[in-house]
């Protein structure tokens, strides 16, 4: 006896089979992140920054530095993208772990193609608590 002739039929069948639509059931979200934890007090600094080019990046920083104004510690970091007008900016930050009784400053700067263009000032932050600091001057970098 020949196989043959069942051949196509079993192949129509297999293939008929495979596309025909499931029910799919309903799968949970799998998140890697951890949950923010009750005793985490997330506050903000926000504002806008005047003078950024297009095409350029900005990075953001809010450091706590010591007594020769260099940088001890990182508290937040934010990047962004330059579109030549006026950018609005929200940095957030863990307001339990701002340092008391240590200068904390914000501090930015600008790059294009990987080379510092401009700067930030920076701009003095004296208590966790959330706060607007309003439009922010960049000044060309030296």
């Amino acid at each position: 006896m020949q196989l043959r002739p069942f051949v196509l039929p079993a192949l129509l069948l297999a293939l008929v089979g495979c596309s025909s639509e499931q029910t799919q059931r309903p799968t949970a979200a799998v998140t890697f992140e951890e949950p923010p934890q009750a005793s985490t007090l997330m506050h903000e600094l926000h504002g806008s920054l005047i003078g950024v080019p297009v095409n350029s990046e900005v990075e953001l920083a809010l450091l706590e530095v010591n007594r020769r104004d260099q940088p001890d510690r990182l508290l937040s970091n934010v990047k962004l993208q330059g579109r030549g007008t006026e950018l609005p900016f929200i940095l957030k930050f863990n307001a339990e772990k701002f340092p008391k009784g240590r200068d904390v400053e914000l501090r930015g700067r600008v790059t294009r193609s990987g080379q510092l263009i401009m700067r930030l000032p920076a701009v003095e932050v004296g208590s966790s608590a959330s706060q607007s600091l309003g439009p922010l001057h960049l000044v060309p970098a030296p």
